[in-house]
């Protein structure tokens, strides 16, 4: 059982951390759904490290190219883009996830992405490309996925309705949303870590064990995968309405149990 849990959570989070729908909200939808016990920090960094490679994976060659020239203008797009993100994280995300993913908000979190992306897509992408995009764009952009570190509201949906707001075409929107996630992967690593390091009594394999952690990681890393993959075919279509009426029937959903039913949370 503890092996079937394990590889259900990865599979939810390979998938929803590369979909516009909110890895957090998903897992803590689901988990409650499923009766999953809340998994410890040491899957939460297996979890994020399936996610870091597959994009890796993916990307390597942009990556590589990034590293080869470090003054490019992507790179400094890049790092004027996650800028905003990066100094709200750092003062309030601890304050902002003890509110959220304890509070009836989370449902209204998965409504409003739902309605950004509903409404950044009301209209075709444009057709601006990366060589077109300046510190002014970069930085929307960036604030746009700053929201994205409200649990359930989706940091690549954001980052992908901010660079469509400023007129870039789907495909470019995608790239530079998944590149700015990496940073943030990487803080999420390194604050379990050191919550780990902080903390000498957690056990690095206590609630699910070794191998059902394994199996995790690896089906959240060929989940990211396909996730990725196909996350680009639908970005080249500009397709992305389909996730707001997902997140608004997740949104409705958590509402309705919360104030209500109280079935599921």
């Amino acid at each position: 059982m503890q092996i079937l849990r394990a590889m259900l959570l990865g599979l939810i989070q390979g998938f929803s951390e590369f979909m516009p729908v909110s890895s957090s909200g998903n897992l803590f939808f689901f988990s409650n759904l499923f009766n999953i016990e809340a998994y410890t920090l040491s899957f939460d960094i297996l979890m994020h490290t399936a996610c870091l490679g597959a994009l890796i994976f993916i990307y390597f060659r942009d990556l590589r190219a990034m590293s080869e020239n470090l003054t490019s203008h992507f790179n400094k797009m890049v790092a004027a883009g996650i800028a905003p993100a990066f100094v709200l994280s750092v003062i309030f995300q601890t304050k902002i996830d003890g509110f959220f993913l304890s509070s009836k908000a989370i449902g209204l979190c998965f409504i409003f992405t739902g309605a950004v992306l509903f409404y950044e897509t009301m209209y075709s992408p444009g057709k601006k490309k990366f060589k077109n995009m300046n510190i002014k764009d970069a930085l929307i952009i960036g604030a746009f996925q700053a929201v994205g570190c409200i649990p359930a509201v989706s940091r690549t949906g954001m980052a992908v309705c901010g660079s469509l707001q400023r007129g870039f075409n789907g495909k470019t929107a995608l790239k530079y949303a998944y590149i700015m996630s990496i940073p943030a992967m990487l803080g999420r690593i390194f604050a379990d870590l050191m919550m780990i390091y902080n903390n000498t009594d957690s056990a690095v394999v206590d609630v699910f064990g070794a191998i059902p952690m394994i199996l995790g990681f690896i089906v959240a890393f060929g989940a990211s995968v396909v996730a990725i993959r196909l996350m680009q075919r639908i970005a080249a279509r500009g397709k992305f309405r389909p996730f707001a009426y997902y997140l608004w029937a997740m949104g409705i959903i958590t509402l309705i149990d919360m104030l209500a039913l109280n079935r599921i949370f």
